[in-house]
């Protein structure tokens, strides 16, 4: 049989479709990996993808809202969670090792250590789509090469996550949980674990969603005293109902500690009245270079040369950062 697997707009190796891949291998089956390359922004104009004829089975794997209107094609089998929260590989193909051949160029590992959060974000598909926290692989399970990235949305809150860790430092590997850790669970002994790893680039990643969480963030940044000036990056989650005070108060916040924020907007921030701020902040704190070395409005007159594209910007980051604040 002829089978193909579509990658909608995955932007690193889909997981997904390799154990698929591995799964019809397995079975004599011929498989082709297409890439549609379609974008999450709503902004971003998207081409149509067509799916060719002389397959016998095709699946498509869909990551952001809204994409899988843009796949044509009869009798494709559709999942991923900008498809459905619902639909998950059979257990007989979940638990398979995937096919890194599907996607020849790279170089990482990905997987997930555990499934499920802890939490209950009201942005966040996690609790409804995986449930609480629970180991679903080993690291051996996971490795194939000499880098891996782990996309675990809340590893601390796994039991035995020290002990992973401790297999983790024992085994050199380079790493990253690039999903994200939350800092209201580190402790002292954790954080000694976490030290200790061969960290990607040394660049550790935290979630900073709530300024009211900013002191208890403090206390455990205390703990993370082996930290390196503009090595650690905080999310900073944003939506139009979050208010544009808190989210310049994140950022000045992490500035005055020497961390990089990665702002993360919510597709509704291509609908508020704000798009075109949320868009300029979002460019100046996720380029490192410009967040360390300029100021917003010197970014601004770097990127534009419209004077009140440069004026409507700085007015409302100046207006909504806190004035007068002492975050030492």
């Amino acid at each position: 049989m002829k089978i193909c697997l579509i990658d909608a707009d995955s932007t690193i190796p889909n997981l997904a479709l390799m154990k698929l891949s591995t799964y019809h291998k397995n079975k004599g089956d011929e498989v082709t990996l297409l890439k549609a390359k379609l974008p999450y922004y709503p902004n971003r104009k998207k081409k149509y993808f067509n799916v060719p004829d002389g397959y016998d089975t095709i699946y498509c794997s869909v990551v952001f809202d809204n994409n899988k209107d843009f796949i044509g094609g009869d009798n494709i089998i559709f999942g991923g969670s900008g498809y459905s929260l619902d639909i998950n590989l059979p257990d007989n193909i979940e638990n398979l090792l995937p096919d890194y051949s599907m996607y020849p160029d790279n170089d990482i590992s990905y997987g997930f250590l555990s499934r499920g959060c802890i939490r209950n974000c009201k942005f966040c598909i996690v609790p409804r789509k995986e449930g609480g926290i629970k180991q679903v692989s080993t690291i051996n399970d996971i490795v194939r090469h000499k880098k891996v990235k782990f996309l675990d949305n809340n590893f601390l809150a796994l039991p035995n996550h020290k002990q992973l860790l401790k297999e983790l430092i024992a085994t050199k590997v380079k790493c990253q949980f690039c999903q994200g850790l939350d800092i209201r669970l580190v402790d002292e002994e954790n954080s000694k674990l976490l030290s200790k790893l061969n960290y990607i680039n040394g660049e550790y990643i935290f979630a900073f969603d709530d300024i009211s969480l900013s002191s208890l963030i403090d206390k455990k940044l205390k703990l993370l005293d082996w930290r390196k000036p503009f090595r650690f990056k905080f999310f900073v989650y944003c939506h139009p109902d979050t208010g544009l005070k808190d989210i310049c108060e994140r950022i000045e916040w992490l500035r005055s500690r020497r961390i990089l924020p990665y702002v993360m907007r919510d597709i509704s921030c291509w609908e508020s009245e704000y798009s075109h701020f949320y868009m300029d902040i979002s460019a100046y704190c996720n380029q490192p270079n410009f967040f360390k070395r300029t100021s917003f409005i010197e970014f601004l007159h770097i990127r534009y040369k419209n004077k009140d594209r440069i004026e409507y910007s700085n007015k409302l980051y100046e207006d909504n950062k806190p004035k007068g604040v002492n975050y030492d």
